[in-house]
């Protein structure tokens, strides 16, 4: 009897030994695959920068794309049309 139970759980420590080795190798490839946004890039850069006191200097301006709640906001700042009536 207690080599049936020895037995069935040395096989249960194999098969989870197999799942834990798959599970090491997709998380491996999960990482490898992972890319940090670019904002977060910059974000980190300048404040690293200013931390250190580097004067930045523009180099290059890129357009982002907006969203719709973003155009409609700066439409609003820029608008000239009286907000309220008395």
């Amino acid at each position: 009897m207690e080599d049936t139970t020895l037995q069935e759980l040395r096989d249960a420590v194999a098969a989870l030994t197999e799942k834990v080795a798959v599970l090491e190798t997709k998380v491996a490839a999960l990482e490898a695959n992972q890319e940090i946004p670019e904002t977060d890039l910059i974000a980190i850069g300048a404040a690293v920068a200013a931390y250190f006191g580097h004067k930045a200097k523009v180099r290059a301006i890129r357009y982002g794309s907006q969203t719709r709640w973003a155009a409609a906001s700066r439409g609003r700042v820029h608008d000239r049309s009286v907000p309220h009536v008395r």
